[in-house]
């Protein structure tokens, strides 16, 4: 591979509380890392920084929970710079180790209670998306809802949770995704996000004219904790009634363990949705990827894409965390699954 791909850089542009602080930064910067999660993980932005004079640790000490607007520069991957903002983030923690000092933000405001403050309420007769759009205007946060599933139960119950904890466990029951990114919460399904049409090839040995070059790469293929099918079973003793529904993947091999789930449900329609999720929760994990990249294009997590020359692992890969440095782009994919 061409010495020229490892001189590119990204330039980290930043603005603090509505100042550009770039030009100060530019003598202290050590390296900074910005984390695009797909789910259940809050996006976060992290800056090394050199102080042997004690600036940063003086008056430049900078104030928790104040605003950082970053926009990432690739100066020489184009022939025209590529700008991308991510957003708004707080600055959540500080700390130093002798003469460097790093600073942590996060993509949404530590000011609500969403992570800081266990709570107990309930809900009667509620769908998820009431329930988690309460969550959200308690913490003055923007609800995203970019699903059609929108269950309803008898009953929602919040138990000494805090807000953030109680709508991932709702979210991930329901086998939904939850994202955090620039003061919104976003619940989406992942079989959606993986309809989507790749965004691009990725070759294991790339070419100097591929969008996306392949530094270094690992995998993982299991079968522990992977499932052929799930069987969702509710019993009404009052009733004496059992509602039962069995969801099998699609080429699934005729031999292999059933995941079985009791839990309350009013229909076998409502059975065979769940057993559908469960088992896309279980076995969605069975091949992932790790890939560091340099990559021309922006990508996010979520994003689909096609790797090829990848033997048995060849396939379409959604992205579900991406990491950027001022030198590379780290993914984690895992493969998509097909039928559900």
């Amino acid at each position: 591979m061409s010495n020229a791909l490892f001189a590119k850089r990204t330039v980290l542009d930043l603005d603090y509380n509505h100042t550009n602080i770039t030009a100060q930064l530019e003598q202290h910067l050590l390296d900074w890392t910005f984390t695009d999660n797909l789910s259940g993980e809050i996006d976060d932005l992290n800056i090394r920084l050199e102080d042997t004079d004690a600036l940063w640790l003086g008056t430049w000490f900078p104030s928790k929970g104040s605003l950082l607007e970053p926009t990432i520069i690739r100066t020489y991957w184009a022939d025209n710079p590529i700008k991308t903002k991510l957003g708004k983030f707080e600055i959540d923690d500080i700390s130093g180790a002798d003469s460097v000092i790093t600073i942590s933000a996060l993509a949404t405001s530590e000011s609500n209670s969403l992570r800081g403050e266990e709570k107990c309420k309930a809900w009667e007769k509620a769908t998820l998306k009431k329930v988690i759009g309460d969550v959200a205007k308690a913490n003055k946060l923007k609800l995203v809802w970019q699903t059609s599933d929108n269950p309803k139960k008898d009953r929602y119950e919040q138990e000494n949770e805090t807000d953030l904890k109680f709508i991932f466990r709702l979210c991930k029951d329901e086998g939904l995704c939850l994202k955090l990114s620039s003061n919104t919460l976003v619940v989406l399904d992942e079989s959606d996000y993986e309809k989507q049409p790749v965004a691009e090839t990725i070759r294991r040995k790339s070419k100097e004219t591929d969008v996306i070059k392949v530094i270094k790469r690992s995998f993982r293929n299991t079968l522990t904790d992977t499932y052929r099918a799930c069987r969702v079973t509710s019993h009404n003793a009052k009733k004496k009634k059992t509602i039962s529904a069995t969801f099998s993947a699609p080429k699934a091999p005729k031999v292999g363990r059933t995941l079985v789930i009791k839990e309350d449900v009013k229909s076998v329609a409502e059975a065979q949705r769940l057993a559908k999720k469960k088992l896309r929760e279980k076995n969605k994990n069975a091949t992932t990827m790790t890939l560091e990249v340099i990559s021309d294009m922006h990508i996010d997590a979520g994003m689909t894409f096609n790797l090829v020359d990848f033997g048995k692992l060849n396939g379409k890969y959604i992205v579900t965390k991406v990491v950027y440095t001022q030198s590379s782009v780290t993914l984690d994919l895992r493969r998509c699954l097909e039928g559900y």
